[in-house]
């Protein structure tokens, strides 16, 4: 196989993407090449995803699955790419390299991999039970010299209870909308969404706010302790862990949560909160039926298990109250 074409308009310098990978190869070629892809796709679950620089070959393409489990790699000639030493370009040669492909998989590649995730699991249980002991010893270390009644105490905003938002939504229905109820609810979601946003803004820039008395304070890194004025004390890092952990909001329905946080205070009729409210409660209805994964934005609102958020949300967007 030559490749002097490939090797002097793609030099170790310069790693070609894999939309110049195609337009490289001769047309017949191409197509032949994008069936092999496809088969390596969909049959074996292994991606053209490990490419590096071979000085005999130039660039070549190893297909593999996370950890770089590599199945086996391609090489590109002038005219072929070339596959566990069969040359590409014809439909004949194309079948060949397909079953050696077949054949370097089934002598063992699934036991394989399947060893090597276990390691790596292994390995990872371990390094995080090292930091994790390791991050305690430190921890007990701050706390013999600080108040532990006032060291990384925090008071995220509270969610929403499921009930109190079925008993809005049913006396709205009922024509006897609860005022009292309707400002609990909607300054709840407010609190929440405003802290949130406070909170994850001071964090982009390494900051953290003082759960006392809102105070912004910038601590050296991510373990030093910041000590705010009040007499209470944090670590940027328990911080942001302890704010992931309540589920605060952001991710990316932070534009819901950051619009509702505008808008509530500018409402001033009860029509207009209640129907504020029920644009965000359609929002969390949108994305926990979305099927996509990730967290739904209601589970950063209100209390309850997915499947519990579920079924209020199918009933509210029924009106089966």
């Amino acid at each position: 196989m030559t490749n002097s074409q490939w090797q002097s308009r793609f030099p170790k310098q310069y790693a070609p993407a894999y939309e110049e990978l195609l337009a490289f190869l001769p047309a017949k070629v191409r197509s032949y090449f994008i069936s092999f892809n496809d088969e390596m796709n969909c049959t074996y679950r292994v991606y053209n995803k490990w490419q590096r620089y071979e000085n005999d070959f130039g660039w070549v393409y190893g297909y593999c699955r996370n950890y770089r489990c590599e199945l086996l790699s391609v090489s590109i000639g002038d005219d072929c790419f070339c596959v566990l030493g069969i040359e590409v370009r014809d439909e004949e040669s194309l079948g060949l390299a397909l079953q050696k492909a077949k054949e370097v998989y089934e002598s063992g590649y699934e036991d394989r991999y399947a060893r090597l995730v276990a390691a790596k699991k292994a390995d990872q249980i371990q390094r995080t039970r090292v930091r994790l002991a390791r991050e305690k010893e430190h921890m007990d270390r701050l706390k013999e010299t600080l108040d532990p009644e006032r060291f990384n105490r925090f008071k995220w905003a509270s969610k929403v209870s499921r009930s109190k938002l079925i008993r809005l939504y049913q006396s709205e229905a009922q024509g006897l909308l609860d005022e009292n109820l309707l400002d609990d609810v909607g300054y709840s979601f407010y609190t929440r969404c405003k802290q949130a946003k406070e909170a994850r803004k001071a964090m982009e820039k390494g900051q953290i706010v003082c759960h006392t008395c809102d105070k912004a304070l910038m601590p050296a890194d991510d373990t030093a302790v910041a000590f705010c004025p009040c007499g209470y004390s944090y670590t940027y890092r328990e911080y942001r862990r302890s704010c992931n952990a309540a589920n605060m909001p952001g991710g990316r329905a932070d534009p819901v949560f950051r619009s509702f946080a505008e808008k509530w205070p500018g409402c001033k009729s009860s029509t207009e909160k209640m129907l504020l409210i029920d644009w965000l409660v359609h929002e969390c209805h949108v994305t926990i039926m979305s099927g996509e994964k990730g967290r739904s934005v209601c589970v950063n609102l209100i209390e309850g298990t997915h499947a519990q958020l579920r079924d209020m949300l199918e009933m509210l967007a029924g009106h089966q109250l």
